[in-house]
């Protein structure tokens, strides 16, 4: 007896499997040919079929092998395959008919008086396909392939004396079978079927069993990595099968738990910088909440002093007139100016507050009696004022089309139309810086008719169109520009001044245009003479 022939089905399946031994294979086909053929040969009846069969069922192990690894012996289930191979190779109306020949047989049988057991073998299979699978096993390794008791309860997992109470009841079960569908076997009948069907088989043709294993190697090669999987899966004990679903199932978990950790890690280090920011808005609240007080204190201080220095300046003596002074205020017939009362200052208005060079008109000066050294000042803080509000116009200034109201009868090229948007807001802080400056300069009430008269406020919001003038004036006149205000509340002027009253703020805007034309007058003035206006 070989190693080959007294290794377990087990250990021949595993070899195969994890190494594709082909002598392990081979011995598998040897041990099990027989069973395999016979219960081919009991479906089919026919022995060249069999053996395509056979070959099929081995061909069939060679690619389940790593599923079977864990199996003590593959008897039962080269059994079953067998069947259901056979039963793939008729349909169910091969099936009726082999039943009725059975039938029929069973009736010639009992007519001529012999065993009606000998024709019952066709559905032995059958029956023992109605088993379960321990009690299939028990009987096809019992009787198909002729082992002895011990040499079952081996493969079940039992002793010697249940193996034969596990025979017993399986055979108790088949004869069962049998008289359910109207066979009258006696209760050793299972037995004597099973013994008939091992004789009833002819014997295992040669080369069969060299055909099968070649055939299986041939549609198998060696065990792939996921066949190495499911054979070390499947050769494991309860125990470690237990211990490998565990961590299966805790492996998930215990990812989770670190990513629920990380994300809290990640949470609580937020929540830190949140209440570390809070703490930095908090403080820099109360510094801004401190400067706010300081600002205002030193405001009060200011405000203070000023009110000090007016107290002062009011409690100053005053020299009083002297009577006998041979200067004495007299009327002056040719005096420009008259003397009225203060009360009627801001009624006046005065056609001209400053030039266009920031210097303040003779009549403002004379009026709020401004000193020299006061003009200068003022005329200082004026320059500040329209060098900012310049800067704001060329900001928010806006060339547009000249609507066919603006053209009114004039050609395209002739005028220039800008928009003016958002000049209101900034251009009344301009004016109270302008007049924050002069507070040391003028006192308040002439501060005050200053800022009345509006000398130098600038435009509102407006929309300005200018027309193009005539450079070529006769008799030495100044060239006259002509311009149209347009304000959003409806108001509307129209104004034609010399280019040296032209409002100061919009002059950079059109002054490249003014000294284009003048250029082109002054290079064709000889030959055409001079434009005209409509």
């Amino acid at each position: 007896m070989t190693a080959a022939t007294t290794t377990p089905d087990r250990d021949l399946v595993r070899c195969y499997a994890s190494e594709g031994s082909e002598t392990a294979f081979r011995a598998l086909v040897d041990r099990h040919v027989g069973l395999v053929f016979a219960t081919a040969y009991r479906q089919v009846g026919d022995a060249g079929l069999a053996e395509e069969i056979t070959q099929n069922v081995f061909v069939r192990l060679a690619r389940k092998a790593p599923l079977l690894a864990g199996h003590e012996t593959i008897a039962g289930w080269l059994h079953r395959s067998a069947i259901l191979e056979s039963k793939a190779r008729f349909r169910s109306e091969m099936r009726r008919r082999r039943r009725e020949e059975v039938a029929a047989a069973l009736a010639e049988t009992e007519l001529q008086g012999r065993d009606p057991s000998e024709d019952l073998t066709p559905l032995l299979d059958e029956a023992l396909l109605q088993l379960r699978e321990a009690d299939r096993l028990a009987l096809v390794l019992r009787f198909l392939e002729e082992r002895s008791l011990r040499e079952v309860g081996n493969a079940l997992g039992i002793d010697e004396d249940a193996a034969r109470k596990r025979v017993s009841r399986a055979l108790e079960r088949v004869t069962e079978f049998f008289r359910n569908r109207g066979f009258a076997l006696p209760s050793a009948g299972g037995a004597a079927l099973l013994g008939q069907a091992t004789q009833a088989a002819p014997a295992v043709p040669a080369g069969l069993a060299s055909s099968a294993a070649a055939a299986g190697l041939a549609a198998s090669g060696p065990a792939s990595g996921l066949g190495l999987l499911l054979l070390s899966v499947m050769s494991l004990t309860k125990t470690q099968t237990t211990l490998l679903c565990g961590v299966l199932v805790l492996a998930p978990l215990a990812w989770q738990s670190a990513s629920l950790a990380h994300a809290q890690r990640a949470v609580d280090s937020l929540e830190r910088d949140r209440v570390r920011f809070d703490g930095q808005v908090a403080d820099a609240e109360q510094e801004l909440a401190q400067l706010d007080r300081t600002l205002l204190r030193v405001r009060n201080e200011t405000a203070a002093a000023r009110t000090q220095l007016a107290r002062m300046k009011d409690g100053l003596s005053k020299p009083a007139p002297d009577s006998t002074a041979t200067n004495t205020y007299r009327w002056d017939d040719n005096a420009p100016l008259v003397r009225l009362p203060k009360r009627l200052l801001p009624a006046f208005q005065f056609q001209e507050k400053a030039n266009a060079s920031g210097e303040l008109s003779p009549e403002i000066r004379s009026v709020l009696q401004i000193t020299e050294a006061e003009a200068r000042e003022v005329e200082s803080a004026i320059d500040r004022f329209w060098a900012a509000y310049q800067t704001l116009i060329l900001k928010v200034a806006r060339p547009v089309a000249p609507t066919p109201e603006e053209l009114d009868g004039w050609s395209r090229d002739q005028v220039r139309t800008f928009e003016f948007q958002g000049l209101s807001k900034p251009a009344l802080s301009l004016r109270r810086d302008f007049l924050t400056q002069l507070e040391g300069t003028l006192d308040t009430e002439r501060l005050r008719l200053l800022d009345r008269y509006g000398a130098f406020w600038g435009e509102p919001d407006h929309r300005l169109t200018v027309y193009q003038f005539d450079p070529s004036s006769p008799n030495g006149a100044k060239p006259m520009v002509t311009f149209r205000v347009e304000t959003p509340d409806g108001g509307l002027s129209t104004t034609r001044r010399s280019l040296n009253n032209f409002p100061r703020y919009a002059r950079p805007l059109i002054q490249s245009w003014l000294d284009a034309v003048d250029q082109k007058a002054r290079v064709s003035a000889p030959a055409t003479g001079a434009p005209t206006n409509p």
